[in-house]
């Protein structure tokens, strides 16, 4: 009986969250696309206080839906999406409705990722969260190494998402593709570019303001004294660094957290299975897709 009402817990959540997606998605302008803990939270504020200081927008909000499009209507209406955690009818459709939107996709190294991804879940996430993206239930049970190593969640997931969403980029009509790594190595100029992308060009000062703005210790401070409004970034404990939304964003921490053996079981698969013009495997050029979008 228990596992019945379970189920139909599910699906009445699973519809609840269609009924509210679907029409989001389908208003929106932009759709940026990410996998969970690309960096999407720590582009979002850079691109909502460079929108505070050019448009006006409250400094204490992210960019999020249509909040800042009913403010100023030149700033698009935006859906960002990990697809994973969208209901399955959203998982569907995403991909056509996508070709009729504009693009952003952003993009990190996925051994980067999935490691980030497994401290998120073990800290932060809940088990009703943990059961709808089909990962472990209690994330006590399955250690780093063996997250992953998972073909269902761990880094071949992570790969298979890279695959997929880098072609439909390169043959959408109106993409724009960022690499968290070009993002961390200059900011200044990644934000100058997506800016114009969004058709609102914002001057030097206001970019380097915006990047001191949500430099990683800013966001933390700010995470830890609720300086948004958002859940999103609201700390879970603060006696536990890894528990933040804001956790480390170190390109290449991976190889701290994980064995020489097993990081070069993960390089292989990077490097035979994820296209090496996103830079992630040992003879790429780092940000040629990037420049070519």
């Amino acid at each position: 009986m228990r596992s019945l009402v379970e189920l139909w817990r599910r699906l009445r959540d699973e519809r609840r969250r269609t009924r509210k997606r679907l029409p989001a998605l389908r208003a929106a302008d932009l759709v940026l696309v990410s996998h969970a803990k690309s960096g999407r939270t720590w582009l979002l504020a850079l691109l909502s206080h460079l929108l505070h200081r050019t448009r006006g927008v409250p400094v204490d909000e992210l960019w999020e839906g249509d909040n800042f499009h009913r403010l100023d209507p030149r700033i698009p209406v935006l859906f960002a999406t990990h697809e994973r955690n969208e209901p399955r009818a959203i998982r569907r459709r995403l991909p056509d409705l996508v070709r009729r939107k504009r693009l952003l996709l952003l993009v990190r190294d996925p051994r980067d990722t999935i490691v980030s991804w497994y401290h998120h879940h073990a800290r932060r996430s809940t088990p009703r969260t943990r059961v709808r993206l089909g990962l472990p239930v209690d994330m006590a049970e399955i250690d780093l190494a063996g997250f992953v190593t998972d073909p269902r969640y761990g880094l071949p997931s992570v790969v298979d998402f890279l695959e997929r969403w880098t072609a439909l980029a390169r043959a959408h009509p109106d993409a724009c593709l960022v690499r968290y790594e070009d993002l961390r190595e200059r900011t200044v100029a990644e934000l100058d570019r997506l800016m114009r992308f969004f058709g609102l060009p914002a001057h030097r000062e206001d970019l380097e303001a915006a990047v001191a703005f949500a430099s990683f210790e800013s966001l933390k401070e700010k995470e830890r004294s609720g300086f948004f409004r958002t859940e999103k970034l609201r700390v879970r404990d603060p006696a536990d660094p890894a528990s933040f939304k804001v956790r480390r964003g170190k390109v290449g921490g991976y190889r701290d957290e994980l064995p020489a053996e097993l990081c070069a079981r993960l390089d292989r698969l990077v490097e035979e299975r994820l296209d090496p013009a996103l830079g992630y495997s040992g003879s790429a050029a780092g940000s040629r897709i990037a420049a070519s979008m």
